[in-house]
């Protein structure tokens, strides 16, 4: 009589599992273009012009407020790949701005 039950749950058991369980993509989502993670610096006046006078100058206390807002928004990965020919600038920028706040 077990048996009879442990054959008839068996497939319900297994189609909930299957059907809850998530799938994995197959590929890897591509990162984030340099461009389309620079649109919220873009939006602000002067914000890249600000940001490339003080690479330049080495002065980033020139940086307005609302500069340092739009680039605190930008992920990591995305000020890495934009300032790839300074390296030192996203860690050192994100700091001033942080502390801006």
């Amino acid at each position: 009589m077990w048996i009879n039950k442990f054959f008839f749950l068996l497939p319900v058991v297994c189609m909930a599992v299957f059907s809850t369980a998530q799938t994995v993509p197959s590929q890897p989502i591509p990162p984030e273009e340099p461009s389309d993670c620079l649109s919220s610096l873009e939006t602000i006046p002067d914000c890249i012009p600000e940001i490339l006078r003080s690479i330049i100058n080495g002065e980033i206390g020139s940086i307005g407020h609302s500069c340092c807002d739009a680039f605190l928004g930008i992920t990591t990965e995305c000020a890495t790949h934009v300032f790839i020919l300074a390296p030192f600038f996203p860690p050192i920028l994100r700091d001033h701005c942080s502390r801006q706040h």
